[in-house]
């Protein structure tokens, strides 16, 4: 062998294996074409630096095109045009770090954004604190509370699609939107809705739970205050409480959520009152053990029958059936606490996004005909080698586009939006690729 020839076999053998470890990322549980990503924008372009691209809030717009914000040192609004493929950045919004759960498309079209401090960010915790009864919970929360000392509160914001999508960015640019004020001061908007015809929005703050409501044609907001009595931090990430992070307004005209110890709770716009209900969401209470737990709703999606689905933060699925004041738990699909983020799809599935930070976050199916129940859909691993991998971790947002794809917003450093194409069930290793289940 020629001496000269050693560094090329040496190139060729580190490609191989290379090669052979990205091939690991392969997910064994659908066919490996379905699933994609795509860049916030263009490489050495506009594309969103790494620490303010988390995805935390995605909308699938009428206009067919899909919409998301992320968190981080400075929060920017960005859309996916299924016209082009690609991701189009479309400007910082002004003075926020953060949205979450906060994307609403109004009854003309426009979209209402709600503001804040970056809820991901890693929280400095106090070393040494006096002892006492529930000592280390009492000094989380105050060290979660930290931040908002100074803090003069959340917008919201107002963005016309057929304006702001029309011009083109920069990074230092800001996207076009009307500041509609601040809701609730010293707070972040947590998440948001509408009410039945899309004339006021109601939202929850945090880290101090107020209930608040917009009004959009008189433009005034009302704070109704503090909405839970206790507010408790256990833990990062694990109890990640206990603010409830999704509400939905019912053919009723109520607003509704989780509340103290779990219940579901019923906001009256006639009265502008809470209201507890006997309903109460799943989760690892296990009051024989002496543990309080704090369970929350993490979001609430309606399917095409009008039933509403919720997932927790202890990981369980439960559809509400408000009609006979009832919940059915379906289930807890993974070991792992917290159902992160779902949307129902055009195919009669449930698709929910489950698991914490210590692992990679895995992608569930839920069947609404009740026929097949859960399946397993594992890790969501790109593999387009030799020209780019990747096998994400965290994932905090979902949304179905008007064609039937899954859109999946990464909430990691890095993040990229994953594109989900679904197709029939079939077993692993099927014979028959055609066989659906």
């Amino acid at each position: 062998m020629n001496i000269r020839q050693i560094p090329f076999i040496v190139l060729i053998l580190l490609g191989f294996s290379s090669l052979a470890l990205a091939q690991k990322w392969v997910n064994p549980h659908f066919d490996a074409h379905r699933v994609d990503y795509r860049d916030l924008g263009y490489p050495a372009a506009n594309m969103l630096e790494a620490d303010n691209s988390p995805i935390t809030a995605l909308l699938a717009h009428s206009n067919t095109k899909v919409y998301g914000a992320t968190s981080g040192d400075q929060s920017y609004l960005f859309v996916y045009d299924p016209r082009i493929n690609k991701v189009l950045p479309l400007g910082r919004i002004p003075g926020a770090k953060g949205v979450y759960h906060s994307l609403l498309e109004g009854a003309d079209g426009t979209i209402y954004i709600g503001t804040g401090l970056n809820v991901l960010e890693q929280v400095p915790l106090t070393k040494e604190f006096p002892g006492g009864q529930r000592a280390i919970q009492i000094q989380l929360w105050k060290d979660i509370n930290a931040p908002y000392e100074d803090y003069e509160g959340g917008h919201l914001f107002h963005y016309n699609p057929e304006i702001g999508d029309a011009e083109a960015y920069l990074l230092e640019d800001s996207c076009k939107v009307k500041d509609l004020g601040i809701p609730v001061h010293g707070n972040t908007i947590y998440c948001m809705t509408f009410n039945k015809d899309k004339s006021r929005i109601y939202g929850i703050s945090y880290p101090d739970a107020h209930f608040f409501e917009y009004d959009l044609l008189s433009g005034e907001s009302t704070d109704h205050g503090e909405m839970l009595e206790s507010r408790v931090f256990s833990g990062p990430e694990r109890e990640w409480r206990s603010v409830p992070r999704g509400l939905f307004c019912w053919e009723d005209g109520k607003i509704y959520t989780s509340g103290e110890d779990g219940l579901i709770v019923a906001f009256d716009p006639e009265t502008d009152q809470f209201t507890a209900t006997d309903m109460r969401i799943p989760g690892e209470y296990w009051e024989a053990w002496n543990y309080n737990g704090y369970p929350v709703a993490e979001q609430f999606v309606m399917a095409p029958d009008s039933m509403i689905y919720g997932g927790t933060s202890d990981g369980f699925l439960f559809r509400l059936e408000l009609d006979k004041q009832k919940i059915v738990s379906l289930g807890k699909p993974m070991v792992a606490r917290r159902l992160r983020a779902m949307t129902v799809g055009h195919d009669q599935r449930l698709y929910m996004m489950c698991g914490e930070f210590q692992e990679p976050c895995e992608l569930y199916a839920y069947d609404l005909t009740g026929a097949d129940g859960f399946w397993n859909m594992g890790v969501l691993g790109v593999d387009r080698s030799p020209y780019y991998a990747k096998r994400p971790y965290e994932f905090d947002s979902m949304a179905t586009g008007a064609d039937g794809t899954i859109f999946i917003g990464e909430s990691d450093r890095r993040a990229k939006l994953f594109i989900y194409s679904p197709g029939p069930r079939i077993f692993p290793g099927t014979l028959n690729p055609t066989n659906p289940r």
